[in-house]
């Protein structure tokens, strides 16, 4: 069954090999470098407002930017997304450059920033990720934003906090675009990362969002790249039969010859098999 154990019996060298995203796409430093540049180029551009506090880590911070003018207004949908890095590492500052494409076509966007582990546990950050939720919820009208047009995206870490929150806001999300998540922490028990996560077997369970799917809950996309491994490949398609195993609606998306970085510019990219769907859902609400 898909809430079963997925991961037993894998290697330390296997779980390097299959989760070892910076090792699997060696220029990653260049799309950090591209992503950075890009997103200081779109925070001078857009009216955004940036580093709004939503709670009292330094890092618990949003940035908004109001739908533009294609066709805005109020009751805008949202778009939130929320960053990877493994729960350790990156910011929002880096993703400013997805919310362009939307804005211009009438989506008002936020990042949210959480605090990262090990200054933070792996569930004081999720609290900060639902706090920074709870935010956008009691303030979305206030940005041009309608409350109940909420969609909830991320990617990598991200994508695992997306699901979770997707799950534990069901009422309140319109919809749910994990990007490269993952949905099982197992495999991390026997990965390098743990020692800044500092999960154990209880945790990882308790925080996988495959063992808490939700009945009746909102339309879910996890999306990844074509040229991901076969561990995450098989991480969504596992999340995408036990959320649809309980009824839900669920939409898996492939986009071809991206691999676990460059699926993030896709998702930016108008054209693209991920942001023409994320497009539809946001605007079909």
């Amino acid at each position: 069954m898909a809430s079963d154990p997925l991961y037993s019996g894998m290697t330390a060298a296997e779980i390097d090999r299959q989760y070892n995203f910076r090792k699997l796409v060696p220029e990653h430093p260049a799309y950090f470098a591209r992503w950075q540049a890009e997103s200081e180029a779109v925070r001078a551009r857009l009216n955004g407002r940036y580093d709004i506090p939503t709670g009292p880590h330094p890092r618990q911070r949003a940035d908004v930017f109001p739908a533009g003018l294609f066709p805005a207004g109020d009751g805008a949908p949202v778009l939130v997304f929320i960053h990877g890095g493994y729960w350790r590492a990156l910011s929002k500052d880096l993703h400013s450059f997805i919310a362009a494409p939307y804005v211009e076509r009438g989506v008002a966007v936020v990042l949210l920033g959480y605090g990262l582990c090990p200054e933070v546990t792996m569930d004081e950050l999720c609290g900060h990720a639902q706090t920074g939720l709870d935010w956008v919820f009691a303030n979305a009208a206030g940005f041009g934003g309608d409350p109940r047009r909420v969609v909830v995206s991320g990617h990598s870490a991200g994508g695992h906090l997306t699901a979770k929150l997707v799950s534990e806001n069901r009422d309140r999300v319109a919809g749910g675009i994990p990007i490269s998540g993952l949905y099982d922490l197992e495999p991390m028990l026997g990965f390098e990362v743990n020692e800044q996560l500092r999960l154990d077997a209880d945790s990882a369970r308790r925080l996988s969002p495959i063992h808490a799917v939700p009945a009746p809950a909102p339309l879910l996309m996890p999306a990844l790249g074509g040229l991901e491994t076969d561990a995450m490949h098989r991480q969504q398609a596992d999340y995408a039969l036990a959320w649809a195993a309980q009824g839900n609606a669920v939409r898996e998306i492939v986009e071809p010859g991206a691999d676990h970085f460059s699926v993030v510019d896709r998702f930016a990219e108008p054209g693209s098999l991920l942001f023409e769907a994320a497009l539809a859902m946001l605007r079909g609400m």
